[in-house]
């Protein structure tokens, strides 16, 4: 399918029709969407001057035992090994006209096996930007913010631009921005960092308990592993459905116009992604005890992306089984099992095991 064949593809299900869990219609809003979601809770969970300042963060601690490294290993076989960080996320915002607010994320890691923190700086500013009301229900945001598609196989990023969202019949968000990391920290050079992006995005709310979110992305000047440059294309629609109070689920396919980069065994990289999962319960924050349990099925090419609210592992077809569990308010524990095998090779002809455990503690406050 070419480019051109995908947009108009995209365009369609766009205009003639969030995700799993919190990212539906109302997860469009500029203080509600999963990735800025921070900002909204800092004004409401402590206001240090009401009104005006507030704080809100959520610190973790997290361990991965297994093929933490395989899915995009460069060596054959590597050994299994442990990674573990604590991480404090934070967020800030400053009410400075009627609805508009200023808000920053910061989000410092350090790598618990080391003690050193990790990144470029020790207290990492992942956004800041401003948000508020131009119209009606018209909302803008600008400056370096999350961008977040439907169902996360496509988009999330941090990225440096603005944004509208408008709030009527079918909610849709446009931006246009530039990428500030690696999209999907794609490992075969395919690269887009500091790239010009276009976006789309809407999401139809076909009942009080079914949703069809689509994304579409336009990039500029994509750089490829034969430093060739090209321009890409890259689509997301997917539908998340709650059955009754217990049981939930979704499914999202991606893909995009990229066909020509090729894997260590000389095969065309995967330029698609499937992902579906259920959902058993739900662990809520404010109540003691709250659980739920988790399943999902995946074929991730490299091209595609995964939602960190699931986890990291990228080009990796296989299952994944998971709990969060509330012992206490504002407290949450999560544990995952993932068995899968790299879609493309990335170390000879022979495409690698990804079999990784994880752990987690969580606090909000």
């Amino acid at each position: 399918m070419n480019a051109k064949k995908i947009l108009s593809f995209l365009c369609a299900s766009l205009f003639a029709a969030p995700a799993f869990a919190a990212n539906t219609d109302a997860a469009l809003t500029t203080t509600d969407d999963y990735v800025n979601a921070g900002a909204k809770r800092a004004s409401r969970d402590f206001n240090i001057i009401p009104d005006r300042l507030g704080i809100h963060g959520t610190i973790r601690a997290r361990a991965d035992a297994g093929d933490t490294a395989a899915s995009y290993t460069a060596v054959p076989n590597p050994a299994n090994n442990t990674v573990s960080h604590l991480n404090a996320d934070l967020w800030l915002s400053a009410r400075i006209y009627k609805d508009w607010k200023i808000v920053t994320q910061i989000e410092p890691q350090i790598d618990l096996e080391t003690g050193k923190f990790n990144g470029d700086h020790d207290v990492p500013m992942n956004k800041l930007y401003a948000e508020g009301t131009v119209y009606d229900k018209i909302k803008a945001r600008v400056g370096k913010f999350g961008a977040f598609s439907s169902y996360g196989r496509v988009l999330d990023n941090e990225v440096t631009g603005g944004e509208l969202f408008f709030d009527y019949k079918f909610p849709t968000k446009v931006a246009v921005a530039r990428v500030t990391k690696h999209l999907n920290d794609n490992p075969w050079g395919v690269e887009v960092r500091r790239e010009m992006m276009v976006s789309a995005q809407t999401v139809v709310p076909l009942s009080d308990k079914v949703n069809i979110g689509a994304t579409a992305v336009y990039l500029d000047n994509v750089k490829q592993p034969d430093n060739s440059r090209k321009n890409a294309v890259f689509g997301e629609i997917g539908a998340d459905v709650k059955f009754n109070d217990t049981w939930g689920a979704m499914a999202a396919y991606s893909r995009s116009n990229l066909t020509g980069v090729k894997d260590s065994a000389g095969k065309k990289v995967s330029p698609d992604g499937i992902f579906a999962g259920v959902k058993f319960k739900n662990a809520d924050w404010a109540t003691r005890n709250s659980y739920d349990v988790f399943f999902n099925l995946r074929r991730v090419g490299a091209m595609s992306g995964i939602s960190s609210v699931e986890d990291y592992s990228k080009n990796v077809q296989g299952a994944q089984i998971g709990m969060n569990y509330v012992p206490y308010k504002n407290f949450k524990l999560n544990a995952f099992y993932l068995h899968g095998k790299q879609v493309n090779a990335t170390a000879g002809n022979s495409k690698q095991d990804v079999n990784v455990v994880r752990g987690q503690i969580e606090y909000k406050f």
